[in-house]
């Protein structure tokens, strides 16, 4: 591949550029991090970001960092050094987390942090919406700026720093529980909610972008982190990664796997852009170590060189392609700040017979073309882009499209082993209303159909045989559109599953200032939701989902008195951004702690569970909650 330039823009935005660390192996592994305290830095916290119910958006852009932690004894370290807020559209982190950084700090117990949140220039798309919604704090303010909340942390598991070592520490951001939204106004009002527990049991792969530094031993590498998108900031920790014979490689748009991949990894120039995603693994030393499953490096990964645009296909016209809820990495000279990417809620696309296709993790996926392409792919394309009279159009015909896996969301109309045809809900965060199917069938009647969307499941490692499966039972369906014009069947799944094994996030909102009452009852078991003068109360599966008070296949209206199941949970948090938010991890704390906050003047504006519903006993078995104070 591919391009014959980069380009540098002239009046451009200056960059900031802040000496933070980790610009060689030894460094980073001497230092593990940069702080402005002259205390030794003796340990590592690994934090990493995710994020819990953010169905009410198709983007949401905002600064986020990890501002200080405060040790038992007082002493307050600053795990972001110098460095700036990262940002990050947090719709992008809900089955994904992304390692932010791994920069040392003092050895110690740490029972409370501070994390900011930047309103300054905030990119949120309501839902539906074809313009960016006004966000404002409570009081009306008009993106508000910084907005620092402290968490408390578990009594039970504070952050333990060791001499040396490294440990995890999740950062997770609850969107149901820090937004109220008015859709007639376009408006969002901001109450940010962060959990943050040094004992993650999020189960979701970690992505962690920065740097090749070099190869160090026959099965790994060493990258120096820079997390999300940013393309200025220098890197913020260093990271062994692991990899194995099965391993998945994308090199500059070249497919590799085990061995040789790594070669192909070695033989890079040091900094260049690269991904390894997987899990976090050997935390004895001071350096973290990750397991990778994928690796990314070069072009296909955004680098400030080459533009992005990541989104779905919805439509197909020869080969251009439109891409709806698109993503923009543009040039580093457009950099605001570190924010290098902004948001369309179309593109247009442009491919041919010189764009590289890969498909992401299918090492046996060969001879893609650009007619591999179909309506309901999920894109990262690179190429290069025009934004004129607003509109955004990437010319790919040169460069690189990788196919990412699409979850295929609908009833079941009928399953055989091998087969399903499904009445479709949603491909990806988009509505099957939003699709055009036209062209993808081998014949204008054999184009794919919203109401019998046909799945291949003969290569899905687990579904394959749907013969058993109740009709209009609701199923995920993880994979690949068919190549386009080839259809039947639309779709090739690689995994599926019925939405009853997927979580649910139960959403009740209170309007007005909110109620001192949200619950009949409470203990260390359940909690009973009392619905009197609730705005919004609904349980919701699946990324494109929404109730509007009608139920749906994924989704229903709750009533009555329902009941949240907590003694099996293992995450659970109340408070706001101005008096903080105290996490728990045992269900009797939590409602020892409730107890001593619904006082009776203590307004909640919401609850928010996650788990699992039966409408049947009208119960939700929560493996976390989330109590949102006003």
């Amino acid at each position: 591949m591919i391009f014959d330039r980069a380009r540098a823009k002239t009046g451009a935005l200056g960059a900031l550029r802040l000496w933070i660390c980790g610009f060689g192996v030894a460094l980073a592994a001497a230092l593990a991090g940069c702080s402005t305290n002259t205390k030794v830095y003796n340990g590592t916290p690994v934090v990493t970001v995710s994020t819990e119910a953010a169905g009410d958006f198709s983007t949401y852009v905002v600064g986020i960092t990890l501002y200080s932690a405060t040790r038992s004894d007082g002493y307050v370290a600053y795990p972001a050094g110098y460095t700036y807020e990262e940002f990050a559209d947090l719709t992008q982190r809900v089955n994904l987390t992304e390692l932010l950084n791994a920069v040392g700090i003092p050895s110690g117990t740490y029972t409370a942090v501070s994390i900011g949140i930047d309103y300054s220039s905030p990119i949120v798309y309501i839902r539906g919406q074809s313009t960016a919604a006004t966000v404002q704090d409570s009081a009306g303010a008009v993106n508000p700026g910084i907005v620092y909340e402290t968490v408390k942390l578990d009594p039970s598991h504070p952050l333990v720093v060791g001499l040396n070592q490294s440990t995890r520490f999740a950062l997770d951001l609850d969107l149901a529980a820090s937004n109220s939204i008015d859709a007639s106004k376009n408006t969002v009002t901001v109450r940010p909610f962060v959990v943050a527990t040094a004992t993650p049991t999020d189960p979701a792969p970690v992505r962690a972008r920065g740097l090749f530094v070099a190869a160090t031993a026959s099965s790994s590498f060493v990258e120096d982190i820079r997390p999300f998108e940013d393309n200025v900031y220098s890197t913020v920790g260093a990271l062994t990664v692991n990899t194995s014979s099965s391993t998945y490689y994308n090199i500059n748009g070249k497919v590799y796997t085990g061995s040789a991949g790594l070669s192909a990894v070695a033989g890079l120039t040091s900094n260049t852009p690269i991904i390894a995603i997987g899990s976090l693994g050997d935390m004895s030393t001071i350096t973290p170590a990750l397991t990778a499953t994928q690796v990314y490096a070069g072009t296909v990964v955004s680098n400030g060189q080459y533009e992005h645009v990541r989104g779905i296909v919805t439509a197909r016209n020869g080969n251009s392609l439109t891409v709806s809820n698109a993503t923009y990495l543009y040039y580093e000279g457009y950099c605001l700040s570190n924010l290098c990417f902004t948001f369309y809620p179309t593109a247009t696309v442009n491919v041919g017979p010189s764009t590289v296709v890969s498909e992401d993790n299918q090492p046996s996926a060969t001879g893609l073309t650009s007619q591999s392409i179909s309506v309901g792919s999920q894109i990262d394309a690179v190429g290069l882009g025009s934004t004129n009279s607003g509109v955004l159009t990437l010319d790919a015909t040169q460069g690189d499209v990788r196919l990412q896996a699409t979850p295929a969301w609908g009833t079941l109309v009928s399953g055989a082993a091998g087969s399903a045809t499904l009445n479709l809900y949603s491909l990806g965060t988009i509505g099957a209303s939003g699709f055009n199917f036209a062209g993808t069938g081998t014949s204008s009647a054999a184009d794919a159909v919203a109401a019998s969307y046909a799945i291949d499941t003969t290569a899905a490692s687990t579904g394959a045989d749907q013969s058993a499966t109740p009709q209009n039972t609701l199923l995920r369906a993880d994979g690949f559109a068919t190549p386009f014009g080839s259809a039947p069947p639309d779709f090739d799944a690689t995994a599926v599953m019925p939405a009853s094994s997927e979580t649910a996030d139960l959403i009740v909102e209170w309007g007005g200032s909110g109620t001192t009452t949200p619950f009949t009852s409470y203990d260390g078991t359940s909690l009973v939701l009392d619905l009197a003068n609730a705005a919004t109360a609904e349980v919701v599966v699946g990324s494109a989902s929404g109730c509007s008070g009608t139920a749906t296949a994924a989704c229903t209206p709750l009533t009555g008195t329902p009941a949240i199941t907590i003694s099996g949970g293992d995450q659970f948090a109340v408070g706001n951004s101005a008096g903080g938010v105290s996490v728990f991890s045992a269900p009797s704390a939590f409602a020892g702690a409730l107890t001593s906050t619904l006082n009776g003047s203590t307004a909640v504006f919401k609850v928010v569970a996650i788990g699992t519903y039966d409408a049947t006993s009208n119960t939700f078995t929560a493996s976390r909650v989330d109590v949102a104070l006003e």
